[in-house]
This record gives C-alpha cells, sequence and structure tokens, in this order.
C-alpha cells in the first residue's frame, strides 16, 4: 500500500513552531521491499546507541517521543494499558491538539541527511497520516578525536560536543529557530515502513531536526540515514579510532548478521548486552570463518587494535585475525596482514599491537575483520594516525587502557551463596559452638544457680605425643584420610584474642586463598556477642589427587556472633571475615612455631587464571 499523495513544500502555521519558507528537497518514496538496500552504505544518525536524543517534544500523552530512536524494531503488546491508554512503543500524543506536534531530536552525530524511514508498525487506526522533517546546525566546536573519550568511552564525541550556547534551554526557545526544509509533507500509512530518500544528500550538516506529525497520532519508529560529518585531527600524527563511526568509519560488507549486525562494533562506549555488537549463526562448515569489511574514515597507519567482546561470555570467537587493504586495492585482493590469528578472551577488552611492517607501510583505507569460526564481537578500534611516525599517545588518554564492566573479572568465577550454619551441615569441617535448644546431657552446677553443657566441641592435636589413632577416630579426624604425624616438633595450646575490626562492606566475598592448620583444630568464639553482626566461614574439601583445596566442594555458612565455630585438624578454610560490624573473637590453637605445620596456605593463582579474573579472585561467595 503506497502513501497517499504528498505536499513538496513545507507549511507554517500561526501560532506554531516557527519555520522557514525555503522550499525542502526533492525526494523519491522507497518501496519497503527496497528500504534496507536503499540506505545500505548510511547509518543511522538519530538511533540512541549512536547518541540521538529528543530534547523537547509538543506532546507525548500516550507513548514518548525517544521511543523513536529506540535501535530494536518496534513490537506489539496488545491488550496490555497503561493508566493513560494502550500501550504502544513508539510516539503517540493526544487528539484534537494542534495543526501538528512535534519533537526536536539532537543527532548523535551531526551529519548530511540522505533520507529518512518512518515506521508506523502497529499503529492502525491511530498512525499520523502526514510527516514532515526540518533541519538546524548548532556550533560544533569539536575536541580533537583522541581527547573525546566521554562519558561511555572511545569514540564518543556527540552529546559533549555541541556548543551549549548555540542550542536553546527551553522548549519556546526552539519556537525562534529558523528551521530548514528537508523532507516536506509526506502521507504515512497504518502498520507499515516508508522510505523517503532525498534526490541527493543535504549539502551540509544538521546537529539537530525537528519531525513534525500532521494533525496528532503516533509514529513508531524515525530513522535519519546519512553521513557524518567529519572532522579529522588537525595533528597528522595523532592517534585516534580511524574505525569509528564517529569519524566517519563504516561497514561495508559482511558474511553473516544473524544475531547482530555489525555495523555495531564501530559504535562508541561497551554497549549494555549482546543486543549491541555483531553476532553471526553458528557454523558446521569445517574450515568456516566469518567477516566484515569495514571502510575506515580516513587511510591512516594503524599501532593498536582493540578486539572488544564485552558481554559474549559463552560465545566468542576462537580467535581473530585483521588485514588491512590500500586506497589502491579497490577489489581487496593484496591483503596487508595486521593481526595474525590470535585467540580473545570472552567478555573482555583485547588488545593487540599491529605489526610493526605493517603500521610503518603504505595507509590503510579498509580492514576485513575475521571470526574463526563464528561467534560475537562488541566493538573494534582500529587506532592509528593519519601519518607515519605517530605521536605518542597521551598519558591521559583513554586509548589501549582498559575501561572494565563491574562483572569482568568475576563473571567465569564459580559463585555460591553462603547459607545458615547449622550442626548438622557444619559436622564434615568442625562443630558449632552454641547454646543448644535442649541438651538431655546439660547439668546443674554451682548449687542451681548454673548450667553446664558438656562437649559441645571437640578440641584436638595432631602432634604425636599428644594423640593416638583411637583419639582420631573418636574425633572424626579420619575423614581427612591423613594418618597422625610422627617425629614433629611438640605443640602447646595458644589461647588467643583476635579483633576483627573491619567489617566486610560488600555482599560479595571474593575467595583468593584458603589456609589450613594440619595438627590442629582451630576454636573461634565471640566475647560478647548478641546476636547482631556475625561472621562467614568458607571451606573446602581436599582434592583426592594432591590434598589441595577442591574447589567444586566450596561451601559457605553464615555464623552469628552468638554462636562460635571449632575446625578440625587439616580442614580448609579462609581467613576470618565478619559482617555488620567489628567482631572480638577468642581464639585457641595448638601451635610449635614451625611455619608449615601450624598453618599452610593455598593461593588459588592457576584457577583464577583459568577463570579469566586478573585480580587473582578464583570464587565469589554472595552473602
Amino acid at each position: 500500500m503506497s502513501p497517499a499523495s504528498t505536499d513538496t513544500t513545507s507549511t507554517a502555521t500561526p501560532g506554531a513552531v516557527a519555520s522557514t519558507k525555503a522550499t525542502a528537497i526533492a525526494y523519491e518514496t522507497i518501496s519497503e521491499d527496497k528500504l534496507d538496500a536503499t540506505f545500505v552504505d548510511y547509518i543511522d544518525l538519530a538511533v540512541k546507541t549512536r547518541g540521538g536524543k529528543v530534547l523537547t517534544t509538543s506532546d507525548e500523552w500516550f507513548a514518548e517521543s525517544h521511543n523513536l530512536l529506540t535501535a530494536a524494531a518496534p513490537v506489539s503488546r496488545k491488550g496490555h494499558f497503561t493508566p493513560r491508554g494502550a500501550w504502544f512503543d513508539g510516539w503517540e500524543t493526544r487528539r484534537h491538539g494542534p495543526d501538528f506536534d512535534w519533537c526536536v531530536i539532537q543527532l548523535g552525530y551531526p551529519g548530511m541527511i540522505a533520507g529518512f524511514e518512518v515506521d508506523t508498525a502497529f499503529f492502525t487506526g491511530n498512525h499520523s497520516p502526514f510527516v514532515s522533517v526540518e533541519g538546524f546546525v548548532a556550533g560544533i566546536p569539536f575536541a580533537t578525536v583522541a581527547d573525546s573519550d566521554g562519558m561511555e568511552g572511545i569514540g564518543s564525541r556527540h552529546h559533549d560536543s555541541i556548543d551549549a550556547s548555540a542550542v536553546p534551554d527551553s522548549t519556546k526557545g526552539w519556537e525562534h529557530i529558523n528551521w530548514v526544509p528537508i523532507l516536506p509533507k509526506v502521507a504515512l500509512n497504518p502498520d507499515a515502513r516508508h522510505g523517503f530518500k532525498l534526490s541527493q544528500p543535504t549539502s551540509s550538516f544538521f546537529t539537530h531536526i525537528r519531525f513534525r506529525m500532521y494533525p496528532d497520532g503516533g509514529v513508531a519508529r524515525l530513522r535519519v540515514y546519512g553521513e557524518v560529518h567529519q572532522v579529522l585531527p588537525e595533528d597528522k600524527g595523532e592517534v585516534f579510532d580511524l574505525a569509528a563511526v564517529g569519524t566517519g568509519g563504516r561497514v561495508e560488507a559482511f558474511s553473516d548478521a544473524h544475531f547482530g549486525n555489525p555495523s555495531n562494533l564501530l559504535l562508541p562506549g561497551r554497549g549494555h548486552d549482546m543486543s549491541d555488537g555483531w553476532e553471526t549463526k553458528r557454523s558446521r562448515a569445517p574450515g568456516h570463518v566469518d567477516w566484515c569489511l569495514v571502510r575506515l574514515a580516513t587511510a591512516g597507519h594503524p599501532t593498536l587494535i582493540e578486539i572488544d567482546t564485552a558481554h559474549y561470555m559463552g560465545n566468542p570467537p576462537k580467535s581473530v585475525t585483521l588485514h588491512g587493504f590500500t586506497a589502491s586495492d579497490t577489489q581487496h585482493e593484496y591483503p596487508i596482514v595486521l593481526l595474525e590469528e590470535t585467540p580473545v578472551k570472552a567478555h573482555k577488552q583485547n588488545f593487540f599491537e599491529v605489526l610493526a611492517s605493517a603500521s610503518s607501510g603504505t595507509a590503510i583505507s579498509a580492514v576485513k575483520v575475521f571470526m574463526i569460526p563464528d561467534g560475537g564481537i562488541k566493538r573494534i578500534r582500529v587506532f592509528g594516525s593519519q601519518s607515519w611516525p605517530a605521536n605518542h599517545i597521551p598519558a591521559t588518554s583513554l586509548i589501549g587502557k582498559r575501561q572494565p564492566l563491574p562483572d569482568e573479572n568475576t563473571w567465569n568465577l564459580l559463585t555460591l551463596q553462603a547459607e545458615s550454619i547449622t550442626k548438622e551441615a557444619f559436622a564434615p569441617w568442625g562443630q558449632v559452638i552454641e547454646v543448644p535448644f535442649y541438651d538431655p546431657n546439660a547439668i546443674k552446677i554451682n548449687h542451681g544457680t548454673a548450667q553446664k553443657f558438656s562437649h559441645i566441641g571437640q578440641f584436638a592435636n595432631w602432634r604425636s605425643y599428644a594423640v593416638d589413632d583411637k583419639a582420631i577416630a573418636r574425633d572424626g579426624n579420619k575423614s581427612q584420610d591423613r594418618a597422625h604425624p610422627v617425629d614433629i616438633v611438640p605443640a602447646t595450646s595458644n589461647i588467643a584474642i583476635l579483633q576483627c575490626c573491619k567489617p566486610i562492606e560488600t555482599r560479595e566475598i571474593g575467595v583468593k586463598l584458603l589456609e589450613r592448620h594440619p595438627y590442629s583444630s582451630q576454636m573461634f568464639v565471640p566475647m560478647g556477642g548478641d546476636g547482631n553482626g556475625g561472621f562467614v566461614v568458607v571451606v573446602a574439601k581436599d582434592r583426592l589427587s594432591d590434598g589441595m583445596p577442591d574447589m567444586t566442594t566450596l561451601k559457605a555458612f553464615m555464623v552469628k556472633n552468638s554462636q562460635g565455630i571449632n575446625y578440625k585438624p587439616n580442614v580448609w578454610h579462609h581467613p576470618m571475615v565478619v559482617t555488620g560490624r567489628p567482631v572480638t573473637f577468642l581464639t585457641i590453637t595448638h601451635e610449635s612455631g614451625v611455619g608449615k605445620d601450624d598453618c599452610e596456605e593455598y593461593w588459588f593463582k592457576d584457577e583464577a587464571e583459568d577463570a579469566g579474573s586478573e585480580n587473582g579472585i578464583a570464587a565469589l561467595v554472595r552473602i
């Protein structure tokens, strides 16, 4: 169904937002089946993922105007209602308003506009019958690219680069803007995608547009296709991201985009989830590789490659390789190896230096990224300079520096939830020291003024002079399959005070090591505990292979500070961690003064490295 007839000049309504009398650019209507192919060489300048945002609007009673710029296709929730009416994924205004409704959109990147897509998906009976688009240019004193890291990281060169003094600070202020007509008043059909390609891209760039709906109604999505207004460093030796969309980089071709388009690779920041990266379908054929071809913003000399696999935890490629092509190699027949096949880590920024011979050679105009065999990549940065040699990268720059996500070093770790301690659950590792709820063996003492609970813990010393096989069997310490020692330095009881003055401030404990006392039990009894606060006990059993702690048997318990615990000899446990407030413990351990006999530590360095943790943490305990 094709749109109805259209006006070819913009209109103005007295008392409404100001407009100009200039004539809009000629355009052609693009059918839905040809829409994607028509704008394949352009990017959406207004989409939220590139920093586009709605600054102000005349009305958004039923659905908010910022939905227009959502990257994902619109969805339907038929039958779902909000307090203001039926829910729609788009912008919808109230009925019977002025002659038109409008919103002002700041483009994510200033650019020359080539056309528009207006989607009225699921708007049936309430779509806007006509729309138009006008443009405005605010001052853009851009910082140099290398200094424009911004809140969203490398390549974030949109909102903060516009001169705020040139932009109205109120809805009223936008009424006095001298808008430039771009797309005249065109007709829309319900529940349909509409394409409008300008006869030629605008000769000047725009920073803002005004989108008008006549007279009211709803639109699901607005795409503003065009080319980024390119601003390159004046210093040709300055290093910046040659591939960033903000400087004019774009994806020209690719093998597959089943789960995510490779154009996402060039966006700023590290993204939000797997929806805003490049992900291909699973390959089954031997020797398969996926690839995409990136046209750089300008020919340059790459020095550093960043492959960011953020959020791709179970599906990054096994490895990657990058080839470069010069401007004269238009058929991409003579690749220059920038990065040989190299494994990449999941959910991490991977940095690789470009081969020196490639950096200093002929300037590269395009790069081809290969994923072997398939998978997902969030971002690709090709850092380099327009001339050779490149300048030194300033110490303040984010180039080549990791900007870790909150879970970047913990996502692949063994994670367990601490549970409330009970005598039965803790029995393999020791005893819980507490007043029993009921003990038939309790006796009255001190003329009936006190009650005594006996044998609530088993204090053990495995040194040869102090124990025998019967004692070890009685205490249950044979569970560790460790015979009592011979020819060892005798030990004496050490009754000590342990003050834990700094309670943990987070809800997670990072496990880097465990310790054990090979020949002695160890008792911790809070002094003056009233049940407020407490401590955390983390234990593990031995590996059968070498007696070191078995990560798969980790167990964590929450203990009140009105309770105590007694570890059996040779039990792997975490150093004391207190919660809520400081705790002072009475501790009893048999010690000989021989370090390895009194206490043995095991650091989970290999386990942490295998999990991709860079801070030595091998497991997380949630409390």
